[in-house]
């Protein structure tokens, strides 16, 4: 049986279930190849002579285990482990001509949860594979493969550009930015490819007021839309201070449920200012009371000192 392990720290609710992995399952694309936890049946019938055919697809698992560490619920690191026992009648270098099928676009997808809990599955996450490392146990007669992989997102949004000054309403610029082809912005957040049902949804509020957005440098287009939500005021707000009574914040969602087509942003006015004081790097978890969720262990790494970019109002 095939393992699952889950790390996250993404923006939003923190993805928590009182249930234990129950039934984990791992589904891996290689190419044209698929390989883990998978049955499919289809029944033929024919109703001239009566006969009755069936079709069964099973898929080989070979997948020890997966390790997901989820990163702004956007850009993920995985590590899978594959053993793959040899024999008389099995290629030793059957996975080595599946790895040189995609030496061009090192690709490959990963579908993974528990079968428990249908809305815990994580759908056909693409990723490109940055690492293989492989040993062999000669008494066991098996390989075993080590794949390390990243988000295809990173590919994405490692590019920097320089984003001109203007004088409008930030949330007018986000939406240029998210539908303009030239950042790939749809390809990582795959559910806001459709306009209408991203607007009609309410994603980004519109009820800031225009103000002027200073020339940006060397910048990746998600920090640059981090910065236009630092800059977004309330209509009717009289201070210009990066901290304010109503602030703005921007939270991306993975779409576990299979709503939208893909993961997704929001960019939402919210009352408090304590509360959200970064865009991307914050994230939200119960432990006891109120809920009910089972928090085993919880520690914070703060590589940023975030006082150098804000000014405080309490002083």
């Amino acid at each position: 049986m095939a393992s699952v392990t889950r790390e996250s720290n993404r923006v939003g609710s923190l993805l928590a279930s009182t249930n234990r992995v129950e039934a984990p399952f791992v589904r891996v694309s290689i190419g044209n190849f698929t390989f883990g936890v998978f049955e499919r049946k289809r029944i033929k019938s024919n109703q001239r002579n009566g006969t009755v055919s069936e079709l069964a697809t099973k898929y080989p698992n070979y997948v020890q285990s997966l390790n997901v560490k989820k990163i702004n619920g956007t850009v993920n690191q995985y590590r899978l482990t594959i053993k793959y026992q040899i024999n008389e009648d099995n290629d030793p270098n059957f996975f080595e001509k599946i790895f040189s099928s995609v030496s061009d676009t090192f690709r490959i997808t990963f579908t993974y949860g528990d079968a428990m809990l249908p809305n815990y599955v994580y759908r056909d996450e693409e990723a490109i594979i940055t690492k293989i490392t492989n040993s062999f146990d000669i008494n066991g007669s098996s390989i075993t493969y080590t794949i390390e992989a990243v988000s295809t997102a990173s590919l994405s949004l490692s590019g920097t550009y320089t984003f001109p000054s203007v004088t409008a309403k930030p949330s007018d610029i986000i939406k240029r930015v998210i539908w303009n082809s030239k950042y790939h912005l749809t390809d990582v957040f795959k559910g806001m490819r459709d306009r209408s049902l991203v607007e009609m949804s309410g994603f980004i509020a519109s009820d800031d007021k225009i103000v002027k957005i200073p020339t940006c440098t060397n910048m990746s287009v998600l920090e640059y839309i981090a910065f236009l939500v630092s800059y977004m005021n309330p209509t009717g707000s009289t201070t210009n201070s990066a901290i304010k009574q109503n602030v703005y914040s921007l939270m991306t969602y993975e779409d576990v449920q299979d709503r939208f087509g893909g993961p997704y942003f929001k960019v939402q006015k919210i009352q408090r200012a304590s509360s959200s004081l970064n865009q991307l790097c914050t994230y939200n978890v119960d432990i006891g009371y109120p809920s009910s969720n089972v928090v085993t262990d919880f520690s914070i790494a703060n590589n940023q000192n975030w006082s150098l970019f804000y000014n405080t109002t309490e002083i």
